[in-house]
């Protein structure tokens, strides 16, 4: 069976300071008194129950030295640069799923696959080239973080294990790796925090 992974197969062959953190600042929710809201009965006292918004406290951060300041600048500028890209791969990966559920025909899918992968490449092509090796190396880790299916897998799916063996090549000599998966516990948690301020609207 064919997976709905054309639509973000460009995405992975394209891929060549800011403001200190501070405090979010979110003010009371306002909640109207003619508003109907859930209860619990706590010690005999009916207490409302109120959803609020998150709120993200981020510590000034202190550097060693300016070497490992501008580190963690173009890190949070290079995740800024591909985390949108890999949002975009997620919302058309979602959307080709649900169409190819519609179709029963295997070479319906995959004229719709290849329609899809145009349309993308001659949108995204050019933005994509620009990216530095970095952000490239970046976006393929979003990628599984969104998705949940490394690069190298959406390639071997659509071209097969040659073309993904070729590319995976292509890859490494520019320093990438595109069996590279996301680890927001470890190796990937400064990425992970990042992603957290950028969601949040903090940077």
């Amino acid at each position: 069976m064919l997976k709905p992974v054309a639509a973000i197969y460009i995405l992975l062959f394209f891929m060549p300071l800011a403001m200190m953190a501070q405090v979010a600042s979110i003010g009371p929710v306002p909640v109207p008194l003619d508003v109907k809201l859930p209860a619990s009965v706590i010690d005999g006292d009916t207490v409302p129950i109120i959803t609020i918004r998150p709120v993200i406290v981020v510590s000034e951060r202190n550097f060693a030295d300016i070497n490992e300041a501008m580190k963690y600048y173009m890190l949070r500028r290079d995740v800024k640069v591909a985390y949108p890209y890999a949002v975009m791969a997620e919302a058309t990966f979602k959307q080709c799923e649900e169409t190819m559920q519609t179709m029963t025909s295997e070479s319906d899918k995959k004229k719709y696959l290849k329609e899809t992968e145009k349309i993308m490449m001659a949108q995204y092509k050019e933005e994509l080239k620009s990216l530095t090796v970095n952000q490239g190396r970046i976006l393929i880790k979003l990628i599984n973080r969104q998705t949940g299916t490394t690069s190298y897998e959406m390639v071997k799916e659509l071209r097969g294990s040659l073309s993904a063996f070729m590319w995976q090549t292509v890859a490494r000599i520019f320093g990438n790796n595109l069996k590279d998966t996301y680890d927001p516990e470890t190796e990937d948690k400064e990425i992970e925090n990042i992603i957290g301020l950028i969601e949040t609207g903090t940077i």
